[in-house]
């Protein structure tokens, strides 16, 4: 068997860790991820652990779809029992259940642009399967929403991961743009938030949300605010240890209801933005400069993460602020 660096991590944070290395690029794809002792040994390219791994069986789903269309697509995303294909993918000529027996899997889609709106439609289209609900699973925390309604954007499972392995224990958490849960969920089930209030103004995104805070056994410790959030924020003063604003392209609007909501002794914001690559230092000073200028607080940079490109020049970033 071929030797690898081995990426080692627990069971449970495997799914995890093999969509953040894929991301990243560190995935070794010719060789199988394998147990090792009680945890699982991921094969990467680079890295100081040497181990021996099988090697990936060549009849993969590419090769499956081959046999039975013609230029089937090299591309695609899973959520749940959903695969899903870039939009421009012609699929008139598809034996829908083959496709979706290969993949194991209820349901097939297409992709499309997210809706820009406040609401952030979803526009994906289905086109196997009875309707768009799945039940997607990450790092203990089991979604549950309408694909076909709501954006869920897997690019962003590493921000998803980093909120739910905060130590949130005791805090009180205002998610300004709460959707389906991608946040709330994670610090409610992972970070052990004392509470989390949820803003969100899209009733599809509010019903999924319900549904997941049900799931998880979370819906005691999370009170939701529906409606436009530069309005429910403003009842939330003063109440919250950290803050989390979602939203890209940017979430300016609520900056200032965001300081609002920090406890008078100060606490975190996580400030989404898309950022030009080459602004990224310029950008988080002007706005720790901001915060602090707003709040009339000592406001510190913690951390900038880099969460993914969102265009070749342009990075999604979560700028974490601390104030005191």
């Amino acid at each position: 068997m071929p030797s690898s660096p081995a990426f080692i991590c627990s069971r449970d944070d495997a799914n995890f860790e093999m969509e953040r290395l894929r991301n990243e690029g560190l995935i070794n794809s010719n060789l199988r991820p394998m147990e090792y002792g009680e945890k699982i040994a991921i094969p990467v390219t680079e890295g100081e652990l040497l181990l021996d791994f099988e090697i990936v069986k060549k009849d993969t789903p590419f090769s499956q779809l081959g046999k039975i269309i013609s230029n089937p697509p090299k591309k695609w995303e899973r959520l749940g029992d959903m695969v899903i294909f870039p939009e421009s993918t012609n699929t008139s000529q598809w034996p829908m259940a083959e496709v979706a027996d290969i993949f194991n899997a209820e349901k097939l889609a297409l992709q499309s642009t997210i809706d820009p709106g406040m609401e952030r439609k979803s526009s994906l289209t289905l086109i196997h399967g009875n309707d768009g609900w799945i039940k997607h699973k990450e790092t203990h925390v089991n979604y549950i929403f309408d694909a076909t309604k709501s954006m869920f954007s897997s690019g962003n499972v590493t921000e998803r991961g980093r909120m739910g392995r905060l130590d949130a224990e005791g805090e009180t958490i205002v998610d300004a743009y709460a959707g389906v849960g991608y946040y709330t969920l994670q610090l409610l089930v992972n970070a052990n938030a004392s509470h989390v209030h949820a803003c969100e103004i899209n009733p599809v995104a509010i019903d999924a949300l319900e549904k997941g805070l049900m799931e998880n056994k979370v819906r005691q410790r999370c009170t939701i605010h529906e409606g436009d959030n530069r309005k429910t924020m403003r009842g939330l003063k003063g109440i919250a240890d950290r803050v989390v604003l979602g939203l890209i392209p940017s979430s300016m609007n609520t900056w200032g209801l965001a300081v609002n909501c920090l406890k008078s002794s100060g606490g975190i914001i996580h400030v989404h933005m898309n950022v030009h690559k080459n602004e990224l230092t310029e950008w988080s000073n002007k706005t720790a400069d901001w915060f602090a200028t707003v709040s009339g607080k000592k406001v510190t940079i913690l951390h900038l993460e880099m969460v993914k490109k969102y265009s070749p020049n342009i990075h999604h970033v979560v700028l974490d602020l601390q104030f005191d």
